[in-house]
């Protein structure tokens, strides 16, 4: 046989891809030796071979399947004869990524792919454009923002009035038509891309303009009404994360007013006004918080939801795990696409520590029964001080028991530079760390984030020297919070505690 490699092909998981590789092997003079399912298969002869995301997760391929092929091609298959938009959009990031680690691939010529290479050179070359402004209506409390990274109130949502021609959104979508930055508004992803990572604007876009089916950027002024929704109704919340603030937990907001001295107290409420969803146009709704299973206003939407029988549209709840009730899982039962996005900042004890009030075993828990309910299930994760050692045991916690789960990962608030990991003074524990994570398959699961921040988290701590100034700040933080919680940071992060002790 005079054809002597060994070609992957990924396709869109149905029977059509082997039809595919057959025609592709019998104009080489090989064979299609079939679908792969195992990831440690190791391809003994010369020919070509097949599988699916849905067959070997994109971590599998990246880490060790690639390696015994001469080439890894994507199957010329149009996004419609996916199951699923998504799996075309994370077949062809995959590549990207295999592309990005100089594997051999085959991808970019492809006649399907004409439309996704198309916006994914744009939202690299335009460092302005994102979708958000024409798809969305984010509510943050009383006030319509631009999106989930930025707060600024652009108007109130009870007198919104057009949405697509409402003066605050115009405006921005105008100079982002242009390429006209927006530092004020953008800041967090421009900082994203400017260290080498890709950014929320460029992945999630690049996600909906293919969801919706866009072909220029001349087809979003043909959205006239929101398509995602995110709904925010309280800060009302169950937990007290460390890296978190009284905006987002109505306990931080008690604990504060109370060592403060402030004589009332009350949980920040802000009532949505449901006349402003178009039902006919949704497609996704985001509930976020505080915490979404401990307001009541969550649970009387899905009964709202449940009663206009409008339940088929993408429900992402972004939750701690705590509360997963049987209430809860029975309501969801009528909803056919939901998303439970849970977090873990984390393994065990550390994660108790740093999302106080939480319980690792509890949260592991309702993971599973989340996953046996038929729901699907993603991770957050906040890279923070306090885990920038030890980082690594949530991913290979992923591994372990969520192999098929997504991870998204965003570092601890700009506004409190000291809550983030850029200052931890364990730098050669902080890079043992990051390079364990890269041993990992979560990290290539397709997670906005993950892979490009653990890269550049490596290229940072090799030249970085903390400051002393900065991680004072962080120790007389954290010392706050102990003496108001009774709780001691040697308990559960030893390393960092006994860090202290050798900087002043």
């Amino acid at each position: 046989m005079s054809f002597q490699k060994k070609i992957l092909c990924i396709g869109n998981e149905t029977s059509h891809s082997h039809a595919l590789v057959t025609a592709k092997a019998i104009s080489h003079d090989t064979i299609n030796h079939g679908l792969i399912t195992d990831p440690l298969f190791y391809p003994a002869e010369f020919g070509f071979y097949h599988t699916s995301i849905s067959d070997i997760t994109p971590g599998n391929i990246i880490q060790n399947l690639h390696k015994y092929f001469d080439c890894v091609t994507m199957l010329d298959q149009d996004i419609n004869s996916y199951p699923h938009w998504k799996s075309f959009v994370n077949t062809f990031r995959t590549m990207v990524n295999l592309e990005k680690k100089n594997i051999t691939t085959d991808f970019r010529n492809n006649v399907a792919n004409k439309d996704i290479l198309y916006w994914h050179t744009l939202l690299q070359t335009n460092k302005s454009l994102c979708v958000y402004p024409w798809i969305n209506l984010i509510q943050n409390f009383s006030s319509a923002s631009q999106c989930q990274k930025n707060s600024i109130p652009l108007c109130r949502i009870d007198s919104l009035g057009d949405w697509s021609t409402a003066p605050g959104f115009t405006d921005i979508r105008n100079n982002m038509l242009q390429g006209i930055t927006m530092p004020d508004n953008c800041n967090l992803c421009y900082e994203r891309e400017t260290n080498g990572g890709e950014s929320a604007r460029q992945f999630e876009s690049l996600e909906w303009v293919m969801r919706l089916k866009l072909k220029t950027e001349k087809d979003l002024s043909k959205i006239t009404s929101p398509v995602l929704y995110e709904i925010r109704p309280s800060n009302k919340c169950n937990l007290m994360c460390r890296m978190c603030n009284s905006d987002l937990s109505s306990l931080i907001e008690k604990e504060q007013n109370k060592h403060t001295q402030f004589e009332i107290w009350q949980p920040r409420l802000a009532d949505y006004p449901y006349d402003k969803i178009d039902w006919d146009t949704m497609e996704n709704v985001y509930w976020s918080g505080g915490e979404p299973t401990v307001m009541p206003e969550f649970y009387a939407f899905l009964r709202k939801c449940i009663e206009k029988k409008h339940t088929d549209f993408e429900l992402t709840i972004g939750t701690n795990g705590m509360k997963i009730s049987d209430t809860l899982l029975d309501l969801l039962r009528d909803f056919s696409r939901v998303t439970f996005s849970v977090s873990f900042d984390g393994y065990k004890k550390v994660n108790d520590y740093i999302r106080w009030k939480s319980d690792f075993d509890t949260i592991r828990h309702n993971c599973h029964r989340i996953l046996k309910n038929g729901h699907v299930l993603a991770f957050q994760t906040v890279f923070s001080m306090y885990n920038a050692t030890n980082l690594h045991e949530v991913f290979e916690f992923y591994d372990r028991e969520f192999p098929n789960s997504n991870s998204l990962v965003q570092t601890a608030s700009l506004q409190n530079n000291y809550l983030g990991p850029w200052h931890t003074p364990l730098r050669e524990k902080a890079l043992e760390s990051m390079y364990k994570c890269q041993q990992t398959k979560v990290v290539y699961q397709n997670g906005r984030n993950t892979s490009d921040l653990i890269t550049e988290m490596i290229a940072y701590y090799k030249k970085y020297d903390h400051d002393p100034r900065i991680l004072k700040e962080f120790y007389n933080y954290n010392d706050k919070l102990d003496a108001y919680r009774g709780s001691k940071l040697v308990d559960y992060i030893p390393e960092l505690a006994h860090a202290k002790n050798n900087l002043f």
